[in-house]
């Protein structure tokens, strides 16, 4: 019976798609938690002067838990349209913009997992809307897939997690 109980532990953690991330120790931090000023739900980044969520839209940080919830994949005019109800200059942030937080030496996330936790790996990676078209393709949208820190292209109506940004403190 033990062993059973032990498996089915097991086996829920793996199937879990929370992922941690799997760095390089041998290669220097791009993006490290000393860069960030932590504030509760929001990270201010000293260097690009950004406010970020710390959690994906669909989650909501909950003192020591972290980011709580279901991440919520949108189309990139309904992440819009949350950013501007939440008010406060939340918006979703240009392609170089989110490219500034993607860790070099992590993949499965590549992003900091200290300041942003609980970055979810589905079937398609971990994709992440930005507001930047594709100057030579303008039906399509810029996002980077925090899974391993690639850029792509996709359809503005295309379901993807969302993390918001705002400029200054």
């Amino acid at each position: 019976m033990k062993k059973v109980i032990t498996f089915l532990a097991f086996a829920s953690w793996a199937i879990s798609s929370v992922v941690l991330a799997d760095c390089d120790e041998s290669i220097a931090e791009s993006i490290p938690s000393s860069r960030f000023v932590i504030n509760g739900s929001e990270a201010y980044d000293r260097q690009t002067k950004l406010t970020w969520s710390r959690c994906s839209v669909g989650t909501t940080w909950v003192n020591d838990a972290g980011c709580i919830g279901e991440v919520q994949l949108l189309g990139l005019d309904a992440a819009k349209q949350f950013a501007q109800t939440l008010g406060g200059g939340w918006r979703v942030p240009t392609i170089q913009e989110l490219d500034s937080i993607v860790e070099q030496r992590c993949f499965n996330p590549a992003i900091n997992s200290e300041v942003f936790p609980r970055v979810v790996n589905s079937e398609e990676g971990s994709p992440y809307w930005s507001d930047t078209r594709i100057e030579e393709m303008p039906l399509l949208i810029y996002f980077i897939d925090f899974f391993d820190g690639t850029v792509d292209g996709h359809t503005k109506g295309f379901p993807l997690a969302v993390r918001l940004v705002r400029s200054g403190a």
